[in-house]
């Protein structure tokens, strides 16, 4: 994903991209830690590859291979950029948050939270790597 931060006096002020990896730790809401015995999913909290397929359709598909840009934002170049990309069709992303690591963690708590309650489970923690050795981390509170 390619994103730039917008009036930012560092190296990140220029259109940059990522790799990211994320991590998340979810739990069920009932009394119930696990799925009960007879259930076809006894001992899980739920199936990992169903939770892969939500996390693949909410947060990879969008966002891979795209250029993230903040809607709300005061620089001309970031919407330029933006309307460049637009004009010759190719994958961009408006979102109306800064896009840092922090904001996109935040968000991507959000957007998986709601889709497994549902399920009767939460994600407990959310933690975005935007490199090896740099990541944002969100807990539930």
């Amino acid at each position: 994903m390619a994103h730039m931060l917008a009036n930012h006096a560092g190296k990140c002020k220029n259109i940059h991209g990522h790799t990211y990896s994320m991590q998340v730790e979810i739990y069920r809401n009932d009394e119930n830690v696990i799925h009960a015995p007879g259930s076809t999913d006894h001992g899980m909290v739920m199936e990992f590859y169903d939770l892969k397929t939500i996390i693949q359709e909410l947060i990879v598909e969008p966002l891979d291979h795209a250029f993230v840009f903040w809607s709300e934002s005061t620089d001309p170049l970031e919407h330029g950029i933006a309307a460049l990309l637009k004009e010759h069709q190719r994958k961009l992303v408006s979102i109306d948050y800064r896009p840092t690591a922090e904001n996109l963690a935040a968000d991507f708590y959000h957007r998986i939270n709601h889709r497994l309650k549902s399920e009767g489970v939460s994600v407990r923690e959310l933690i975005l790597w935007e490199s090896p050795t740099s990541f944002a981390r969100i807990r539930e509170e």
